[in-house]
């Protein structure tokens, strides 16, 4: 399935996948639907200049941004679903390879399954090589100073939004019209709707969950 073509009233209006942007400073916690054997990686590459900007790679021989610049690998992505219980909501995230392992080191260590239980998520630094991030149980304020969260409905989880177009990797033609509609000035192909940054209302602004320190 091609993460450009859209399926049904609701996806179309809501404007594409709602994906997660960690921001420094600004902790967030989550239930983690995809990990373990379920977590998936596609080769993607960045392209500032193309509508999407993020291309899922179809292999280096067949790939027309890998035969334009055979020296640039795509980099590796691995794409998950989470919730989020301020929102109520089902998103997706992309990490790299080394954010998910530093990921599961912290849960290893700390015996917790993001899969079971409610987890807060910290990103440290910006740009790719100086970001970090920790993980650790969410911690449940009993004061009633923050707001409750709690695990998903069984019928939310009924209705998760398929991660399939998220990693299906674009096909060269369709990245072959991606590059021509750059260069003739049609910007109207593609989707950019999992590219944009998460957007959150004003509650969530106001709130910022506890260090893993309470």
């Amino acid at each position: 399935m091609s993460n450009t073509v859209v399926h049904g009233l609701k996806a179309i209006l809501s404007g594409g996948a709602d994906f997660i942007t960690f921001e420094e400073n600004k902790p967030m916690t989550l239930l983690f639907i995809d990990w373990h054997d379920n977590l998936v990686g596609v080769r993607e590459h960045y392209e500032k200049s193309l509508i999407p900007s993020y291309i899922r790679c179809p292999g280096h021989k067949i790939c027309p941004l890998c035969k334009k610049n055979p020296g640039k690998y795509p980099a590796m992505r691995i794409k998950f679903r989470v919730y989020d219980p301020l929102e109520n909501k089902i998103k997706f995230i992309s990490l790299a390879k080394t954010h998910i392992k530093k990921l599961n080191d912290d849960f290893t260590l700390q015996g917790v399954d993001p899969t079971k239980v409610l987890v807060t998520i910290f990103r440290k630094g910006k740009g790719i090589a100086e970001t970090s991030y920790k993980a650790c149980r969410y911690i449940v304020d009993h004061t009633g100073a923050e707001p409750k969260l709690a695990v998903p409905s069984r019928e939310l989880m009924k209705n998760l939004p398929d991660i399939l177009p998220q990693i299906t990797p674009h096909s060269p033609d369709e990245i072959a019209g991606f590059m021509q509609a750059t260069i003739t000035g049609n910007a109207g192909l593609g989707d950019k709707g999992n590219q944009n940054p998460q957007k959150h209302g004003l509650f969530q602004k106001l709130y910022t969950p506890r260090t893993c320190n309470g």
